[in-house]
C-alpha cells in the first residue's frame, strides 16, 4: 500500500512539475493598443512594427523584400508562343524543356 502510494505521489509530481515550471519562469503577457499598422510583440513586451508594410497603389513582395508596381488585370498580348508574366507585366520567351 505504501509503495503504492509512493508512486502515485512521483506521478502526480511528474504531471504537475512543468506546470508549475510554466508558471514561475513565464512573465506576465501584458497587451497594448499600438497605434499606426503596429502590432503587439508578447515576448518583448512592446509594440513591433508591421512585418508587412503598406504598400500604396502596389503590392508586398516578401522574397524581394519591397514594394512592388500594381499588377495588370489584363494579360497583354504575346504573340508566337511568348507567355504573360503577370509580375513584371511583360511577355516572355517560351520556356522549352533541357
Amino acid at each position: 500500500m505504501r509503495k503504492s502510494l509512493q508512486r502515485a505521489a512521483v506521478v502526480a509530481a511528474a504531471a504537475f512539475a512543468p506546470l508549475a515550471f510554466t508558471t514561475v519562469v513565464t512573465p506576465a503577457i501584458g497587451s497594448a493598443d499600438c497605434a499606426g499598422g503596429q502590432w503587439w510583440n508578447p515576448v518583448t513586451n512592446r509594440c513591433e512594427a508591421p512585418l508587412v508594410p503598406n504598400c500604396e497603389n502596389g503590392w508586398w513582395d516578401p522574397a524581394a523584400n519591397t514594394c512592388r508596381p500594381p499588377v495588370s488585370t489584363t494579360p497583354l498580348a504575346c504573340d508566337n508562343g511568348w507567355w504573360w508574366d503577370p509580375v513584371a507585366n511583360v511577355c516572355r520567351a517560351p520556356l522549352l524543356p533541357n
